[in-house]
């Protein structure tokens, strides 16, 4: 018996008395609804350091306080099934790594498997030629084909062929623009290099098993408009971030938000409060909002003077009103804008409609109401 089905075999044991009581918790403790925390890892080894590498340990405790509180992990195809439309359940969890290390298959994967946990593994297909030439040793094709035949829940999808690096200009290969013999590429030719290592990479990984490879993990979580374009002409159909945040069906496939866990220093309730200070209300308790409250939250200012002037900040942006108008005038260089419902008074505080808010401010807001706080959404954003 080697060693990894030794370990699997005792995680296994471990792992059927952890499920047990969690599968009550799941049922009865809802956490939230009709959403996804999408949790991210990228290396899971005893010896290593690094800000992305955590022991096995934490790796198998943090998933255990999760199993506990009642959360519940999904597959990769029921992410995208939610995605187009399906339901989800309660407190919905996709566990994802990023690179293709090989600790992925000798140290996570048995607690996966021990555990019943699915998860989705974003693969530098570019390394499968010598898994064990890389600085952190890359994951086999046989230990691909291993992990997705034994299993119905483990996946494997793109994470580029060979893109994950960057230029000497520092930008990352998938948005730069590569010069050779001091001739800077095309346009067409940036194209076609992206185009082909998507497609390289889907080629690759279909190789391996069966299902579909159409999701995609941006290096260094680094993309653009123009990248989007071209890996979805490439294949992919949903592509993920490193932006902190839930996924909720109404986000752009190809800009799909995550929470990262894979740090040493985020215990088992650190995930925990990670994720449930980021869960979103699907409909927030008003349509009004008081306006100096919320954009205290939002990390900007509002005032309001003693003859009824009313000033907004946000970032660069700067408005100034009055109570019971409904024109807004920059003071930034933007044109004036009309909000639908006038500024008022209510009870000494001055509210504004939700939506007059959102176009303020040029995002959308939601709300958490674990932490009963507004927040910009960060989600979807692309590097100019």
């Amino acid at each position: 018996m080697n060693k990894l089905t030794l370990k699997a075999v005792i995680l296994s044991v471990i792992g059927l008395g952890l499920l047990l009581p969690s599968l009550d918790a799941a049922k009865s403790n809802v956490l939230y609804k009709d959403q996804v925390a999408v949790i991210m890892y990228h290396h899971v080894d005893d010896d290593a350091k690094s800000g992305g590498t955590i022991t096995t340990k934490l790796f198998q405790d943090q998933l255990t306080l999760l199993k506990k509180k009642g959360y519940q992990f999904i597959t990769l195809r029921q992410f995208k099934d939610y995605m187009q439309g399906a339901s989800v359940p309660n407190n919905a969890v996709l566990v994802t790594f990023d690179d293709g290390y090989e600790s992925f298959y000798v140290n996570a994967y048995p607690i996966l498997k021990s555990m019943r946990i699915p998860a989705v593994n974003f693969v530098i297909t570019n390394d499968l030629e010598n898994p064990l030439a890389s600085y952190i040793p890359s994951m086999s094709r046989d230990d691909i084909i291993e992990m997705t035949s034994d299993t119905n829940f483990i996946d494997a999808q793109c994470h580029t062929h060979n893109f994950h690096y960057k230029l000497p200009d520092g930008n990352a290969a998938l948005i730069g623009r590569m010069v050779n013999n001091g001739k800077r590429e095309t346009d067409e030719e940036y194209k076609q290099r992206v185009i082909t290592d998507t497609q390289a990479c889907v080629a690759k990984l279909a190789e391996l098993y069966p299902e579909p490879i159409d999701s995609y993990a941006y290096p260094y979580g680094i993309y653009d408009k123009t990248s989007i374009g071209y890996i979805h002409e490439g294949g992919m159909n949903y592509a993920f971030t490193v932006v902190p945040e839930m996924v909720t069906r109404q986000l752009d496939p190809m800009q799909l938000p995550r929470i990262n866990a894979g740090n040493s220093a985020i215990s088992p309730e650190g995930l925990d409060t990670s994720i449930m200070r980021r869960v979103v209300a699907p409909n927030p308790p008003s349509t009004e909002v008081p306006l100096i409250e919320t954009m205290n939250q939002l990390g900007g200012k509002a005032a309001l003077s003693s003859g009824g002037h009313v000033s907004i900040q946000y970032q660069t942006l700067q408005w100034s009103g009055s109570v019971n108008s409904s024109k807004l005038t920059s003071l930034s260089a933007k044109p004036p804008i009309s909000i639908q419902k006038p500024l008022y008074m209510k009870n000494n505080k001055l509210y504004i409609a939700l939506k007059d808010l959102e176009t303020v401010i040029g995002s959308q807001i939601v709300y958490n109401p674990n932490v009963q706080s507004f927040s910009v959404q960060q989600s979807p954003t692309v590097k100019k």
